[in-house]
């Protein structure tokens, strides 16, 4: 089965298995999280949660607790704090340097262009 990146919105963890989940349908696949995330370009792809890995492309907007996308709000786990605000540039009026835990951060909003990190 091929699924393009583009139309992953997020993969979250079941047990053993994991769903792909696209803006049209749910894949179910007998994999482990860990293994999924090494197959998923880190530039595209981040996870915030033991259970959760998001593609920065479809995120609106994030919090310290929360990532939201247009439908669904998904947990950020205490070890990934911090490290999806390493992955995006924010751009407001000026860049955000400093993150603090009572702002929401709202699109817009680009993926680091440090592409080091490409698998």
């Amino acid at each position: 089965m091929k699924i393009p990146f583009n139309e992953i919105v997020f993969v979250e963890g079941c047990g053993n298995y994991i769903k792909i989940v696209t803006e049209n349908k749910t894949y179910l696949l007998l994999i482990a999280m860990k293994r999924m995330e090494q197959l998923l370009p880190a530039f595209l792809f981040k996870r915030i949660h033991r259970s959760y890995i998001v593609s920065l492309d479809k995120i609106t907007g994030f919090d310290s607790d929360c990532v939201y996308l247009k439908d669904k709000e998904l947990p950020i786990g205490q070890l990934y704090k911090g490290e999806l605000e390493k992955a995006v540039i924010i751009i407001n009026d000026t860049v955000t340097e400093e993150f603090s835990a009572d702002r929401v951060h709202k699109i817009p909003f680009v993926m680091n262009t440090n592409f080091s990190n490409r698998v």
